[in-house]
């Protein structure tokens, strides 16, 4: 069984082959993220843990993931609908509820979120300005991250 630690294995930041593209982009932004599927990484129904480390003050915008999820700050605090996050604090999301946005505080922060599914790791769901809803694939992040440096 594999085990990893955070401040001692050079492995620890990873990603199988169907995350790499976003990996690399969320690493190229200053952002580190590590991928652990909970079964096989290429079935979309598979479950997943998303370690996400943000620089303070690094802003994720408002939105959804079509499948349930649930984060915990680990490390730092974030803030995210008018309330500030600490460690132990826990956010959870329906399929297709709108959260954020989310900001990382001044000291950075750290979670933990774990996706129903695989396919939830890529997809995420924006609300446009006039209430509709648009669902944008993070795998080509040149158009995901066409925002003013806010993911």
């Amino acid at each position: 069984m594999p085990d990893y630690s955070m401040d001692h294995d050079p492995d620890y930041w990873q990603a199988p082959q169907r995350f790499r593209a976003l990996f690399d982009k969320m690493h190229a932004l200053g952002v580190k993220v590590s991928y652990f599927p909970i079964g096989d990484a290429d079935n979309d129904a598979t479950p997943v843990a998303v370690v996400v480390e943000m620089p303070p003050g690094f802003v994720i915008m408002r939105h959804a993931h079509p499948c349930d999820r649930f984060e915990v700050i680990v490390q730092g605090t974030l803030e995210s609908d008018a309330r500030v996050l600490r460690v132990g604090d826990v956010m959870t999301s329906k399929a297709d509820e709108l959260y954020g946005p989310k900001r990382a505080g001044p000291e950075g922060c750290t979670t933990i979120e774990i996706f129903g599914d695989a396919l939830g790791v890529t997809q995420r769901i924006e609300e446009r300005p006039d209430g509709s809803r648009v669902t944008v694939d993070l795998r080509n992040f040149a158009v995901a991250l066409d925002r003013k440096g806010v993911v």
